[in-house]
């Protein structure tokens, strides 16, 4: 029997079984390509998806770093403001400085660019806030005080008042003595799951009250919050691209505008924490009464104020950006609605040269894909700023 030569099998007296050897070769031929194939694509989409990952590192930390210019300039803004007065509408007009330049100061909102990244930065007030700390101390001397505030302010009642009253004074007092027939102390903590200590001491930072017993989400944020923030994440390429241009007018206020009354306030906008010892090293004086500042307030506090609509609050924004209020009797404020129920709730300062103060700054990569928020307080002096705390958000 003669040999098969190469593709040639007239010679060949088995072809049956030569056709069968040919049809292994084509299979593995064909199982060899299939597999580099799918060695080459999943190549190509491990260096598509470490690209993207560096990409996104890339613009994280573009953000992150704009979102820190935010901060930083926002101190050195309001040093500045502490030693010359704050140039109103007419000052600007009359010097020519640029109109983003002028009124960093409480209460104000703004947009700059950083290397070609925005960056969003809002100042408030702490002022316009009860500090905690303090408020504590002096409830546990007088826990009907601290009760009525909370009735007052967040409207509870009956036993739900007892709780959330006598339990944050338990948590901020050193000892280990329930207050009251609500309170809670360590043995309350440790039986949940999972379980953690009580404070029994100052709160470090105001997102702690979340763990007091009574305190939930709604309490904290207040009622129309958690609303808010699914609004804010649900964004169009439309209104995604509109924001990286800086035309998109703030969602919040855009929202309270269509709304009768004033969203439901939470902890969160009537106290904040501060360290007593920090803040007194500075020569600021925390309050424990709760009263809103027409010339620092940002829109949001003057909401809380009650009887304020959403149109009266945007309406004192805009006269003071014009002159500040030189009282709570000014004119301007005696002639806007329900003046008369809120008139006791405000205090009207001067040129602070002293303030604690919460920057809370956004920065956002240039394809407004990848974004970063960081928020600190600081006491603001004329020739000195000293932060007390300091927080990355996302």
């Amino acid at each position: 029997m003669k040999r098969c030569l190469f593709r040639s099998c007239r010679t060949c007296s088995d072809r049956a079984g030569c056709g069968r050897e040919h049809g292994a070769a084509l299979l593995l031929v064909l199982w060899i390509i299939t597999l580099l194939a799918v060695v080459c694509a999943e190549f190509s989409w491990t260096m598509r998806a470490e690209l993207g990952a560096a990409r996104n590192f890339r613009d994280g930390e573009q953000a992150y770093y704009a979102a820190e210019a935010g901060l930083n300039r926002a101190m050195l803004e309001l040093m500045r403001g502490a030693v010359r007065p704050q140039q109103t509408t007419a000052d600007v007009a009359s010097d020519g400085e640029a109109e983003e330049e002028r009124n960093w100061g409480p209460g104000s909102r703004h947009r700059f660019q950083f290397g070609g990244v925005s960056c969003d930065v809002l100042i408030e007030d702490e002022g316009n806030k009860i500090e905690i700390n303090t408020l504590l101390a002096k409830s546990e001397k007088d826990p009907a005080s601290l009760k009525a505030l909370l009735k007052k302010t967040f409207a509870l009642e009956g036993e739900t008042l007892d709780i959330v009253a006598d339990s944050l004074i338990d948590w901020h007092d050193k000892d280990n003595n329930v207050t009251g027939v609500n309170g809670a102390e360590d043995d309350y903590y440790r039986s949940l799951e999972p379980p953690y200590p009580c404070r029994n001491g100052d709160i470090p930072v105001i997102e702690e009250l979340l763990l007091v017993r009574g305190i939930d989400e709604t309490l904290f944020f207040g009622a129309a919050r958690p609303e808010m923030h699914e609004q804010k994440a649900k964004l169009t390429r439309e209104e995604l691209d509109a924001l990286t241009a800086g035309t998109e007018p703030d969602r919040d206020t855009e929202r309270a505008a269509d709304e009768d009354t004033a969203p439901g306030m939470g902890m969160v906008d009537v106290f904040f924490a501060a360290n007593p010892d920090l803040a007194g090293m500075a020569g600021y004086t925390l309050a424990t009464t709760f009263k809103i500042d027409v010339n620092t307030a940002t829109l949001q506090q003057l909401l809380v104020l009650d009887g304020m609509t959403p149109a009266t609050a945007r309406e004192i924004v805009a006269e003071r950006e014009v002159r500040r209020f030189a009282s709570t009797a000014d004119p301007r404020l005696t002639g806007m609605a329900m003046y008369e129920v809120w008139k006791s709730q405000i205090t009207v300062s001067g040129m602070k040269t002293r303030g604690l103060y919460k920057i809370s700054a956004t920065g956002q990569s240039p394809d407004g894909r990848v974004s970063r928020s960081v928020m600190c307080t600081a006491v603001i002096q004329k020739n000195m700023s000293l932060v007390t705390t300091w927080k990355t958000l996302n």
